[in-house]
């Protein structure tokens, strides 16, 4: 398709200039513009100081590279998030119309993008903003069935396709999956219409393509990548930001220590442990996988290893006097990333009954007993599968702290103390 235009465009180039006298003298390209050619000039210079017509003879294949196809490059984007009370933070995405906008989570732990639908009937679905491909002129159907299990629930849907407005950029023939059906108390009480997974296209199933790997092959990005930044209050729903095609250096504060991405699956780093004030409880047993997840409200670790870390908080003895409890850090490549227990506790009345409730299930419920506490410690058992598991979860309890960097340039993830 791309050559197609390439030539097309050729041929309307030669066509025009045809026209063009003998004598006259050669036009200056504009900025940006298409080139105007002579047909008496015996070479040409153009970016690569080939003979043009030797160029297209021969090396075909550079019409499709951007030295010779400019592309407007795109600075970074500052998107505002919105926060649902230190729960979910979602950016807006316009599908069909710059203006049909609906609130998608921004989910580095999933790789579809995820949109509620008319198709689905059920009540929580109806409770949010639903997107109609009838009333879309650029829908295109692919109907291809897609489910897909979440930490916290499922869903089910159809996968077709149409114009996607994210930031600035426009993405024409995204794929996009309409939600048919949908299980779990995340998705019904939740204030988002959507996801949309950042993860590696690996993650995504019968070679969807993902929104940011779409944004990189159409190279409108100056880097090729994103950065989030969470407000720490819950009651703050005008400063956390998304930033599109680098970073915000303003919300940096200190150094940023970046880290490779071992497993390009999740965006997955290593730790080299974890420790409980300083002190090596057996949590990592030598080295662990961490997972750096936006769409993770809270943080969670292996049954086990976490049933340690737990019982040696000791979190509901330390209700009233939470300064008491033990730092937890994360040791990562020598850097120490320290939590400390106001940032990992939360009291029951707050948020961690909503929390109980997104990640729903009787582990859960048995492990930390909330129902009876007068606050929780941010963490859940999750068992992660080989071969991507057994990994611990690094979601917005922690990313309140650190500003993350998401660079699929390098294949790293960075890490900086956030500041307002």
């Amino acid at each position: 398709m791309i050559k197609s235009f390439l030539f097309l465009c050729l041929i309307i180039l030669l066509t025009d200039a045809v026209n063009i006298q003998n004598d006259q003298k050669f036009l200056e390209p504009e900025k940006k513009k298409v080139i105007h050619i002579q047909l008496n000039e015996r070479e040409t210079k153009v970016q690569d100081k080939q003979n043009f017509y030797k160029l297209i003879a021969i090396h075909q294949d550079k019409l499709e590279e951007s030295s010779f196809v400019q592309t407007q490059k795109s600075g970074p984007q500052y998107m505002r998030m919105h926060n649902y009370k230190n729960i979910q933070y979602t950016a807006d995405l316009g599908i069909g119309q710059s203006g049909n906008t609906f609130k998608v989570v921004l989910d580095t732990g999933s790789a579809n993008l995820w949109i509620d639908s008319t198709r689905c009937q059920e009540e929580g679905c109806m409770r949010h903003k639903q997107y109609n491909h009838e009333d879309s002129q650029s829908f295109l159907p692919l109907n291809q069935e897609l489910n897909v299990e979440f930490g916290s629930g499922d869903l089910k849907g159809v996968v077709n396709a149409d114009t996607v407005y994210f930031g600035e950029v426009t993405l024409p023939r995204q794929n996009l999956a309409e939600i048919t059906s949908e299980n779990g108390a995340i998705f019904r009480d939740l204030d988002f219409d959507g996801i949309l997974g950042l993860a590696y296209p690996k993650m995504a199933p019968k070679n969807f393509n993902p929104v940011f790997d779409n944004l990189m092959d159409q190279r409108v990005l100056e880097k090729n990548q994103f950065a989030f930044y969470f407000a720490k209050d819950a009651n703050d729903i005008a400063h956390s930001e998304f930033t599109l095609g680098g970073y915000n250096p303003s919300h940096v504060d200190g150094d940023i220590h970046y880290h490779d991405v071992i497993d390009k699956y999740y965006w997955m780093i290593k730790a080299d442990n974890i420790l409980v004030d300083n002190k090596d409880i057996g949590l990592c047993h030598g080295s662990c996988r961490l997972i750096v997840d936006t769409g993770t409200s809270i943080m969670s670790g292996p049954f086990d290893d976490l049933g340690t870390l737990l019982r040696t908080l000791n979190v509901k003895s330390h209700c009233h006097e939470i300064n008491t409890l033990p730092t937890i850090t994360f040791k990562i490549d020598d850097v120490d990333y320290t939590l400390e227990p106001e940032e990992y506790v939360k009291p029951t009345n707050f948020d961690a009954a909503q929390l109980t409730e997104i990640n729903e299930g009787d582990d859960l419920q048995a492990l930390i007993e909330v129902n009876n506490w007068d606050c929780i410690a941010a963490f859940m058992p999750l068992d992660i599968q080989q071969p991507q598991g057994p990994a611990w979860i690094l979601g917005d309890v922690f990313l309140r702290k650190y500003y993350s960097i998401y660079d699929r340039d390098t294949d790293q993830v960075g890490f900086a103390k956030a500041k307002k």
